[in-house]
Formats: C-alpha cells, structure tokens, sequence
C-alpha cells in the first residue's frame, strides 16, 4: 500500500493558517488566480477545496436544522418520520434523497462529531463522510468510533475506495462476527441481472457472489483472454483485453462455446473476432473507463505490459533477463495506462524512444526482430499459411495475501483478496489451503509495515495442489517479532519458515536485494531484486494511484541515462501512466529513503509517499447483540443464508497430523 504522508508547498502554503470558513472564504476571494505560479495555484485548490468541505457541513447543519424547526418558534423537535420531506420539497429533490442526506447529517453531526468537525474544518470531504456511514453499516456506535478515530487520520490521503477498504479492514478486525454476517447475507443475495446502459448496451451482471469463487471466475477468464489477444495481434486485429473477456463471457453464458475446453474456446473466440467480430472504436479497452474512485487497478489485466499481450515476466515471477527481451522500466510511452487512452496497438519490447530518459542503454543490444519486410516469429500475412502463435503465461498474480498469525489461528484479522476486496479470515484460511499448487511468499516487516525479508516457500504439504492456481502467489505477511519469539516448531513447514528467516536474517548485505549492488550496472534487475521491489511497492508509488504491482512497470528513479542504479533504493513501481507523466509530462521523482518517495508534480507541489505492506488493524471490540441474523437481512435472504448453511459442502482437505499445536491451514 502506498500511503500518502504529506503534500507541501515550496515556499510556504498562503492558505495553510486560515481556517476554514469566513477568514478562508475572505481569503481566497481576494486572490486573481491569474497571478499565482504553479506553487501557489495548488496550494489555492487545496483551500478551495477545504473551504468546500466547510460549507458542505454548513448545508448538513441547514438540512439538520431545517428538518426539525416549525414555524413561529425557535424551538427544535424530534423528527416526525415526514421531516424530510420539507428537505425535498424546499429544494427540489425527491423524498428519497432528502431522507438520504439528512441522515447522513445525523451520522456526522450528532451520532459521530468527529466527522462533522473534520468537514467543518475542510479536512474531510461529504463523499468521504458518506463512505464511513455507508461501510459501518450494521455496527455498534462504540465500533464506529473506533474505525473512525483509527482511519480519519488517514482519510484525507486516500481515494474513495481505498478508503472503503481500509474502514472495512478496520471493521473486520473490529467485529469479525458483524463481518461475517454481513458477507452472509450478501450472498444470500447473490442474483444475476441486466441493466440498460445510456448507449443502448446492457451491462450483464453477477451481484453479491462469494468472493473466492467470483475470483476465480475471474482469473479464467483472464486466462482465456489473454492468449486470444496475442494471437489476435498476430493476425493485425487490436483488441483490448476488456472487449474480449466480455465475448468470451458473453458467449460461454449464451451456449455458442458449450462443450469446448478452453484451447476450443479460444480457437472460437479468435474465428469470430478475426472475421469482423471486432468493434470500430480501434480496440479501445471498455476496462479503461471505470469511475475515477475505483482507481485503475483491481479490474483484470491490462491491455500491454507485465500480462497480457505485451512483455513478460520469466516464469519464476520475476523479470526476464536482457537476453530473455524484458521489459521492465520499458519505455513509459510504449502504452498508455488503463486510465489513460486506448492503447495503440501491440508493441515489442524495448521499443523505446531513445529520448524518452530512461529507454535501454546503447551498449546493450535490442531484442532481434525481423527486416520490415518479413513477419515476425510466429505471425503469417494475411493470405498465408498461419503460423502457430507462440503465447507467453500470465504473470503471477497475487491472490491472496494474509497475515500469518491469522493463518496459524493466532487471531483472525481480515485478509486480503488483491484485485477484489478485503475478506474474513476462515475465508483466507480456506483459500490458502485450496492455493497449494501456488507461489508461496513470506513478506516479513517491522513495527511500521516496511518489508524487511521476501521468503519464498512450497505450500503447506496438506494443501490443495490444484493445478488451476499454478500461476497465482500467496503472500504470507509476518512480523518479525513473531518469527522471533517462535520456539522450534514441530511442523515441518514452520520449521522451513524459520529456517529461511534465519539465513535471510544472517546473510551478508551483498546477498539481500534490500542492499545488493549485484544488479547497479545492468539494465535491467535481476529476479531477486524485482521480486522485492514487487513485494515492497504493491501497488503504484504515485499518490493516490492503486494499479497493482502486477501491472507495474520497474522504472528508475533517477533515470538509467543520468546515472540511476538498478538498486532497490532506486527502484520503484509505476504504472505506466504514471511512468510516461514522469518522462514527458514533468513529473520528478526521488527516492530519499528505500520505499519513501518525494514526488513533485508540474505545478511544483511536493507530495511524500510511502510504501507499506500492511497496516496496524485494531483488537476484536466485538457488540453486546449477536449478528447471527442483522436486522436489514429480509426473510427470503435469510432463509436462503439458513439453506446455505445447512448444505455447505464439506471442505475437500488432505487430513493433517493429529497434533495439538498443528496451525489451522
């Protein structure tokens, strides 16, 4: 996770010691924006933005008020069950919306304060607020009170959904109980539906689907994409990875591919798109036009880059070697980002700019391609004999990440589905046993989440090896502390943690990729190295960015050309957006610490980040009243969460030894 620690202004903030309200309102009026550098533009966004946060308490207050005033008096009364109507009625809206915002006028003001004196004091944004009311549904007060004291410091540097997840992750940890019965009776839920879009298209939906099968649902489909587009490309058609997940799924639902294993599948999918099946828009992603509070990871992978059609890592997850064509810290103007514009079609790799910055170097050799007048390896020209294209795996995508004293049944903190959501942790457990055949991490940190060790082991020996998660990994994140207090354990495959910690622990600093300087003179780094990056930086190091490392590329912080090192303090994770604003839109970036990173934008605002694998989650603060049946779970929903959990299927498991002390996995 990349924190976001402080946003200055060189030079000193004119707005940083008006309070919100009349002296800012007085403030920023008497400003001509015209006449302000770049510096002091950002700095007067940032009052202006506050001063809106302000006045977005005040109007919560008016609709407060408004709702429990009556005519010729100054006396306030309790609300009546039609007061918002009043609401509705003054200001145009419907009954719906009114009663919304005036209940959320009583969450921030009268039931949690905080919230209300962080928008009065322009800290916190109403969209920020709605957030916290709406993922604290169903807790008790004192539990709110508690996410809110631990997340409103963080709030003002997150977006809106990693601020979801974050209050989530603190609730979970909170109530554990609440938490699963809400999951519960959501999927108790769980329904398919269509939806009109305004173009005339229909959205084709799954809601509320368990989360462990909606994930692996979904990195099928990925799988069955991704050679399509490759081979697509090879044919000179440009499709975006989201327009042919959306076939594949569109067609496996309607019954054309019924019978097929996945080569059929794809074979079928590649006829029809390859015979005019293909939209005019020029291959333009529909994934890359997600709302801006979902930020530009989480959906699948993207059209180039570390999966899908453009370059890739080598096998083992980490990046290929020169010789093996990398393309990591590949040119930033290869492709735009998923939140960029549509990509212009498939690139090799290396096929950088020279003036781009940060291309390869001139004493190492490009990739061998092919004179402009001969197809490339494994394509044909229209009208030839095909040529069997040659299609590389998915990089491992990490899809699970869990803490370990939550694996061995220490406690039960929530866990980490990437690219989905948070999840409970009998959830985690159950997925880590069925993710044998995966590539197991152990990311080991310190009292502030920083990674200190990346341990690499086989699953536990009575996990599930099932052959599907081959190309996933499992993250394992440990405390050092706890892996130093362990006595010697009598499981095989704690003893193996430990005695890989140990030798991490004790290796000379030539030999850690936190402080090697093996790779300082190549291009590229080695596997060792881009494994820690990856696992240090597991998402965009850019403020507010959350594209996951996966989708990353590994770009120098100070440019390879300018004497940047391949070194973990200057590596860092970028998406490609992001890369290409570092080299042609003027963005600087520094790396003063490993993993701590100043970053300047245009305007010349100095924005300090940090990266961090996990962060602190609280002690079990569980309600006095059950959650076995929440209050807004309706009677057909719980009767379907009953039927559920009488006929749950038993779990298919390898028995384990019949120790006392054997942990939970």
């Amino acid at each position: 996770m990349a924190a976001v620690l402080l946003t200055e202004t060189p030079g000193g903030d004119p707005f940083a010691g008006v309070p919100a309200g009349p002296a800012l309102a007085e403030a920023l009026a008497a400003v001509t924006v015209a006449d302000l550098p770049g510096e002091q533009v950002a700095a007067w966004l940032r009052a202006s933005f506050r001063q809106r946060n302000h006045d977005d308490a005040v109007f919560l207050d008016a609709v407060r008020q408004t709702c429990r005033s009556r005519a010729g008096t100054c006396r306030r009364v309790l609300d009546d069950g039609f007061a918002p109507r009043v609401v509705a009625a003054n200001l145009g809206w419907s009954a719906i919306t009114a009663s919304a915002r005036y209940g959320l006028a009583l969450f921030v003001l009268d039931a949690h304060p905080a919230l209300g004196a962080a928008m009065s004091s322009g800290e916190l944004e109403q969209r920020k607020a709605e957030i916290f009311e709406a993922a604290t549904e169903g807790l008790a007060d004192h539990q709110i009170a508690e996410v809110i004291r631990i997340v409103l410091p963080e709030a003002p540097g997150l977006a809106y959904q990693a601020l979801r997840e974050r209050i989530l992750e603190v609730a979970r940890a909170l109530d554990p109980a609440w938490a699963a019965a809400r999951l519960a009776a959501a999927v108790a839920r769980a329904r398919v539906a269509t939806r009109p879009s305004p173009s005339g298209a229909v959205d084709l939906c799954g809601y509320d689907l368990p989360p462990d099968l909606a994930q692996d649902a979904k990195a099928h489909l990925d799988a069955l994409a991704g050679p399509v587009q490759a081979r697509l490309a090879l044919l000179g058609v440009d499709l975006g990875i989201g327009f042919i997940s959306a076939r594949i799924f569109t067609r496996l639902l309607d019954g054309t591919l019924a019978g097929l294993d996945d080569p059929g599948v794809q074979d079928a999918i590649v006829t029809e798109l390859d015979g005019g099946g293909a939209p005019d828009d020029g291959g333009a992603d529909p994934d890359d036009q997600g709302p801006d509070d979902q930020g530009p990871d989480d959906q699948g992978p993207d059209d180039r880059g570390r999966d899908g059609h453009g370059p890739e890592r080598s096998p083992d997850g980490g990046p290929q070697r020169p010789d093996d064509k990398s393309p990591d810290d590949s040119n930033p103007d290869d492709g735009p980002s998923n939140d960029g514009p549509p990509d212009d079609g498939p690139h090799t790799p290396h096929d950088s700019d020279p003036d781009d910055g940060d291309g390869p170097s001139a004493e190492e050799p490009a990739p061998d391609t092919p004179p402009d007048n001969e197809p490339a390896s494994g394509s044909s020209a229209r009208g030839g004999p095909p040529r069997e294209a040659v299609v590389e795996p998915y990089p491992a995508e990490v899809a699970l990440r869990m803490r370990l004293s939550t694996l061995l049944g220490h406690d039960d903190h929530p866990a980490e589905l990437p690219a989905l959501a948070g999840t409970l942790p009998e959830i985690a457990r159950r997925r880590a046993h069925d993710l044998g055949a995966a590539t197991w991490q152990i990311l080991v940190h310190d009292d502030h989440g920083h990674l200190t060790h990346v341990l690499s082991l086989r699953a536990p020996p009575h996990a599930d090896r099932d052959p599907r998660h081959r190309r996933r990994t499992v993250q394992i994140t440990a405390h050092a502390a706890l892996l130093d207090t362990l006595d010697p354990p009598r499981d095989p495959w704690l003893a193996a943690l430990l005695a890989a910690y140990h030798r991490s622990r004790d290796a000379p600093p030539d030999e850690h990729p936190a402080t090697t300087g093996r790779d300082s003179d190549r291009r590229l780094p080695g596997a060792a190295l881009a494994r820690w990056i990856d696992a240090r930086d597991p998402v965009c190091v850019a403020p507010g960015c959350r594209t996951l490392a996966r989708r990353c590329e590994h770009d120098h912080t100070r440019d390879w050309q300018d004497g940047g090192r391949t070194r973990a303090d200057g590596l860092a994770n970028l998406c490609k957006a992001d890369h290409r604003a570092k080299h042609a839109r003027g963005w600087t970036h520094d790396q003063p610490a490993p993993g701590r990173f100043t970053i300047t934008d245009p305007t010349g605002t100095v924005h300090h980040t940090e990266s961090r694998i996990v962060r602190p989650l609280p002690d079990p603060a569980p309600a006095e009243h059950p959650h076995d049946r929440p209050d807004h779970v309706s009677r057909t929903a719980g009767g379907t969460l009953d039927y559920l959990r009488a006929t749950r299927a038993v779990r298919r498991a390898t028995p384990t030894p019949s120790e006392d002390d054997d942990p939970p996995y």
